[in-house]
């Protein structure tokens, strides 16, 4: 990938990353008019992750001297009936976003830009966490199933999951700190 193939190829994926942070907050609103609080604060802080993911890739474009460009963003649809559908609708979400940052290495691998390509190896670590972290929220929902408590749980469920992530977080070195 020469300099001039890597400026669209980033922005589109700083721009992915603006609108699955969108997505996140408008899913986080679809939770909260239903009092799923905790399946809401789970939501507003995995917007605050792509938040991290887009400062992150912009950094590295400034650095590499890429002029960013931002998209406008359309109203995010989260247009479900369930818990679950939104779940799954994110997931899918998740799995574009993956495809993406993969086709965005294959271009920098074959282009031989190992700047590129070295870069975007920690979002492919971070693209297979976060595939398993909403596949395994989808099976908890399917696990808890939709008996008259159901949301009660599932919403204690996914709250807990974004305490246990929290934790992992703070716990975890920062890979991008300056010592």
């Amino acid at each position: 990938m020469s300099s001039a193939d890597a400026k669209p190829a980033l922005n589109n994926l700083v721009n992915g990353e603006l609108a699955s942070a969108h997505l996140y907050w408008q899913a986080a609103g679809w939770c909260f008019d239903r009092h799923l609080d905790g399946c809401g604060e789970f939501l507003l802080a995995h917007a605050d992750e792509e938040l991290t993911h887009m400062r992150k890739m912009m950094r590295f474009m400034i650095d590499s001297d890429i002029t960013i460009r931002l998209d406008a963003l359309p109203e995010p649809a989260v247009d479900v009936d369930s818990v679950l559908a939104l779940f799954e609708k994110i997931l899918a979400h998740e799995q574009k976003v993956t495809d993406s940052i993969g086709h965005e290495v294959n271009k920098a691998q074959a282009c031989g830009d190992h700047s590129t390509f070295e870069f975007l190896q920690w979002f492919v670590m971070e693209q297979r966490g976060e595939m398993k972290l909403f596949r395994d929220i989808v099976d908890r929902i399917k696990l808890i199933g939709d008996g008259p408590q159901a949301l009660y749980f599932i919403d204690q469920e996914v709250a807990g999951i974004g305490a246990s992530a929290a934790a992992m977080d703070q716990a975890a070195p920062n890979p991008t700190a300056v010592a």
